[in-house]
């Protein structure tokens, strides 16, 4: 008896290649179509952080604008749609003129023990006791001792015994349009970026007083809206709008509690 031996037809290997062929199609839009979505995951993850980690900075350091320092003092001194800068006493450094310092003078005499605080390169504020709009921003020439600052020009006017003097540090935020960053500055130190890839006027600040206007002044500023709007970091091939690139924004409002 002869054992059959027969093999395949090629009807049945071209049928059995379509098939594998098909499934392999399948399988690879199946993991295609996932790697997008983990791709457009990560992006819209990254731009959420983003938008979340600068918000909270601006939004945590505004909160001390003006903070420390005399209450007619004025906290914010820029403000533009995309650039501001604004004042608060980190430390809560502040001490009082035990002598009268005339106009010229250059040597303060404070509150005993208080002057070591400050040091050279500071700047404070010194603001009239009987008359608190009445303030000059100096510069510190050298370090402060127990009883004593030194300024490194003269006062413009006399200040009466008992006048403020606070530490001031400067905070500023500003959009750099050439490296598409939220940058920021405190005091002398210099512009580091905070957010990376924001869109072009991705940074928009809306002033308002206490009639929710539009402040004709700085010191009148009582809120701020804040637009934030960040770009993703890689190209979608699936998306038609923005060359391909996914955008998001998010808004903050912020009171300024220290002069409510």
């Amino acid at each position: 008896m002869k054992n059959a031996c027969r093999g395949f037809t090629i009807l049945e290997l071209l049928i059995a290649m379509s098939i594998t062929i098909f499934a392999t199609f399948i399988i690879t839009r199946f993991f295609l179509a996932e790697h997008h979505i983990h791709l457009t995951q990560e992006t819209e993850a990254e731009m959420q952080q983003t938008l979340r980690g600068a918000l909270q900075i601006m939004n945590r350091e505004l909160m001390l604008t003006g903070y420390g320092l005399h209450p007619e003092s004025n906290g914010i001194t820029e403000f533009k749609e995309d650039e501001l800068e604004f004042r608060t006493n980190l430390r809560d450094i502040k001490s009082f003129l035990t002598i009268a310092a005339s106009n010229g003078d250059s040597t303060l005499h404070i509150t005993n023990g208080t002057g070591s605080s400050f040091d050279k390169n500071d700047v404070i504020i010194i603001c009239k006791k009987d008359n608190p709009d009445n303030c000059e921003t100096h510069t510190l020439s050298e370090d402060g001792t127990t009883n004593l600052l030194k300024i490194s020009s003269g006062l413009g006017s006399t200040f009466p015994v008992g006048s403020r003097i606070d530490l001031i540090n400067t905070i500023s935020y500003k959009y750099n349009k050439d490296k598409r960053e939220l940058q920021r500055k405190i005091d002398r130190g210099r512009w580091e970026p905070i957010a990376e890839n924001i869109t072009e006027n991705g940074l928009l600040i809306i002033y308002r007083d206490k009639d929710n206007n539009q402040p004709a002044k700085s010191s009148a500023i009582r809120s701020l809206n804040i637009s934030l709007t960040v770009e993703g970091f890689r190209r979608d091939i699936y998306l038609q709008e923005n060359n391909g690139y996914r955008r998001r924004n998010a808004i903050s409002y912020l009171t300024l509690r220290n002069y409510i």
